[in-house]
């Protein structure tokens, strides 16, 4: 039930001592008559008789209303408002747009039951990532089973050409919609969960939608002869990524590479000598082309020896996938001013020479690893295909991260490996070492598999993009909650409802009636 309540309390009490004019007014104009000496008594009697005529009843009305109004106002100086009761607050149901038909059709049960529980339906799309509530039946989950409006309906959504990132969109809608429970119903592809991952509330639960449990997508391509094409293509799951080499002849026109497997589409542009690769939601993005090996150059001192050695390991293993073998060069010394190279991995305490600092604009991709001692952290690291999480040791917490991007992101959300783009090159930073006393990264059979998109040129699409496998559901739990940044949302504040206005109102008519009566009281005394 609504209640009342005052904002500034303190303050109309004071203003209620106002009171105390009225009160002395009234009672002053009561004080008993002078005393009049008059010879007969017969006078006295008469002379007391006026005086009783003399107090009128609007004597005490007039007091009433003027008690009244300074009462009021005193009222309107304490801000009386009205708490209204909140409104029910409905779970959301988050549908994305990347949804088909036959995918939504495998969770229907789990949809109908939100929806007799009171969930609103929205959509979750790359362009606007929060829409508004739209009806059941656009899914086929009318009150009685209507079919989707094809206006509206998800077999009808049109392609969009960016991926639609399911941690900036999870993270919208708990800002949007707080202390709602919300679910997000999508298919959990790599590619969805670009960037950093955010600290969402516990109300927000995933709903997957079904994915093969295997996918094939083109990696890199090269031209090994003039007239023969080779693909690198990658296959895999939730449990690691396997890699085969294609090759075809060389395309004399424009048009689709055919013959690589169900689900793989590269398209050729003999104009612009470039390829491009579609997913199933039609969302195109440039495939590298690898037109000569890649040059590494692994510059270390003695304090991160240790991880020069598990470096050149991982380069190696992930070389030997590639069509074109890297050039991999390792010394104690900085490298000479006039090499020439796409990759420069810099293990050491010193700060990165300015003849090469120069270059990252005009490509080179510079790689450096955590200086100094580190702190001490408890945290871990999840790739996708690994067993288990890989333990950290150290961090280093020295360098700053707001404008770089996130490419390995730790359980909390925060960079393990991160890039700051400069040009077509870049700035790698890695806050941990490869030695085993930092970090379990040299125990990890998946480090060769981080390496390799690494290695391939750089695009302009997102570099999650090139990975359509599916998310394990165990990333997507929260952390333990020593590691878990608490998430904290902002406390529901009933509607309110002003009254001031209202009061100061009934006061304005109470001053009318007032100045009413004291207008009578000359007429009436003259009578």
């Amino acid at each position: 039930m609504p209640h009342l309540f005052f904002q500034h309390a303190t303050a109309g009490w004071l203003a209620l001592l106002g009171l105390v004019v009225p009160l002395a007014i009234y009672l002053w104009n009561r004080r008993p008559g002078r005393v009049v000496q008059v010879g007969s008594v017969r006078w006295l009697e008469a002379a007391a008789n006026r005086r009783l005529r003399n107090i009128r009843p609007e004597q005490l009305l007039l007091f009433l209303l003027r008690a009244g109004i300074l009462g009021l106002l005193a009222l309107a100086l304490a801000g009386p408002a009205q708490r209204q009761p909140l409104p029910p607050l409905r779970g959301q149901v988050l549908l994305s747009a990347e949804a088909t038909p036959e995918q939504v059709a495998t969770v229907r049960p789990v949809l109908d039951s939100l929806r007799r529980r009171g969930f609103e339906l929205r959509r979750l799309g790359s362009h606007q990532p929060i829409g508004g509530p739209v009806a059941w039946a656009t899914v086929g989950l009318g009150e009685a089973g209507t079919a989707p409006n094809s206006a509206s309906s998800i077999s009808t959504a049109p392609p969009t050409t960016l991926p639609l990132n399911l941690w900036s969109a999870a993270q919208q809608a708990a800002d949007s919609l707080p202390n709602r429970p919300l679910v997000v119903v999508a298919p959990l592809t790599l590619a969805s969960f670009a960037g950093t991952r955010p600290s969402l509330p516990a109300a927000v639960q995933w709903v997957p939608l079904p994915l093969p449990d295997s996918v094939t997508w083109p990696v890199a391509a090269w031209r090994p002869h003039p007239d023969s094409l080779g693909l690198l293509l990658a296959s895999g799951g939730e449990t690691g990524i396997a890699f085969r080499r294609v090759r075809r002849s060389w395309p004399a026109t424009s048009g689709p590479i055919t013959g690589l497997g169900p689900g793989v589409q590269v398209q050729f542009d003999a104009e612009q000598q470039q390829f491009t690769t579609k997913n199933a939601r039609n969302i195109s993005q440039s495939l590298p082309f690898l037109n000569r090996p890649p040059r590494l150059a692994v510059s270390y001192d003695a304090a991160h020896a240790s991880s020069a050695r598990v470096l050149v390991a991982a380069l190696r293993a992930a070389g030997s996938v590639l069509p074109l073998p890297p050039q991999l060069a390792v010394t104690t010394t900085a490298p000479a001013a006039t090499d020439s190279l796409d990759w420069l991995f810099w293990l050491r305490d010193s700060p990165v020479p300015a003849s090469w600092s120069a270059r990252v604009g005009a490509g080179l991709r510079v790689w450096q690893e955590a200086r100094g001692g580190g702190q001490a952290v408890a945290s871990s690291f999840s790739p996708p295909g690994s067993a288990a999480p890989i333990r950290l040791l150290r961090l280093d917490t020295t360098q700053a991260l707001n404008s770089a991007a996130n490419i390995w992101p730790l359980a909390t959300g925060q960079p393990l490996l991160s890039l700051r783009a400069a040009g077509t090159g870049g700035w790698y930073h890695l806050r941990t070492r490869l030695d085993p006393t930092w970090s379990e990264l040299a125990d990890s059979p998946e480090l060769p598999a981080l390496f390799l998109p690494l290695l391939l040129p750089r695009t302009t699409a997102a570099s999650s993009f090139s990975d359509p496998r599916p998310m394990p559901l165990a990333y997507l739990q929260p952390g333990p909650a020593a590691q878990r940044p608490t998430v904290s949302a902002p406390p529901l504040r009933a509607p309110e409802r002003d009254l001031a206005p209202w009061v100061v109102g009934a006061a304005g008519v109470l001053f009318g009636l007032e100045r009413l009566l004291a207008s009578r009281r000359p007429s009436q005394q003259a009578a």
